[in-house]
């Protein structure tokens, strides 16, 4: 349809070596696919990693690593991290372990996961650190919390929403003439 011919704003790349259940991935990917479309964002994802200089056909492509063990530095509660300044390196890690202690039982590690790879794909679009009072962009995510990302996706605030196109318009105008910019 006339709707996926519409360019991808983000692409993500996929790897690692503690990767979460395939059913879990593919779930988690397409809620977060869901709830970026529902801000006017389109995700297209693929395994892997990009391949050097070839263009991704959208402003934004961000490596996401599943890791085994927390980089140096990472504190005790954190399930991912973001290098949203466009660093050299992985743009998302994500330590899978933590979530699927977090969740408890395996029908919650799906939602879970599609959230802190929202939460994290978000900072890396926002280009900030900041967090919101609620919602997906919520700096500590409680019992509370985790209890309804299983029944629905938490949202975006209207700032995060706004911090989201913003980033995007930069990126989309830097892109507009220059080499695709890849986070890894």
């Amino acid at each position: 349809n006339a709707h996926d011919a519409k360019p991808a704003d983000v692409t993500v790349y996929v790897k690692g070596d503690s990767g979460a259940p395939s059913s879990v991935d593919q779930g988690a990917r397409a809620t977060v696919t869901w709830m970026f479309a529902r801000v006017g964002v389109r995700v297209v994802w693929h395994d892997g990693e990009p391949k050097a200089g070839a263009p991704s056909g959208s402003p934004v492509t961000i490596q996401v690593r599943f890791a085994a063990e927390a980089p140096a530095g990472v504190s005790q509660g954190a399930l991912a991290r973001a290098l949203p300044f466009g660093e050299q390196g992985v743009a998302i890690t994500v330590m899978y372990d933590r979530i699927r202690f977090v969740a408890r039982r395996p029908s919650r590690e799906a939602p879970i996961l599609a959230h802190v790879l929202a939460h994290e794909i978000g900072h890396v679009l926002q280009a900030t650190d900041v967090h919101a009072e609620t919602g997906v962009m919520k700096a500590h995510w409680n019992g509370q919390d985790y209890d309804a990302m299983v029944r629905k996706p938490l949202e975006f605030t209207s700032l995060d929403v706004d911090l989201i196109r913003d980033g995007l318009n930069v990126r989309k105008a830097r892109s507009a003439g220059s080499p695709p910019e890849v986070l890894r």
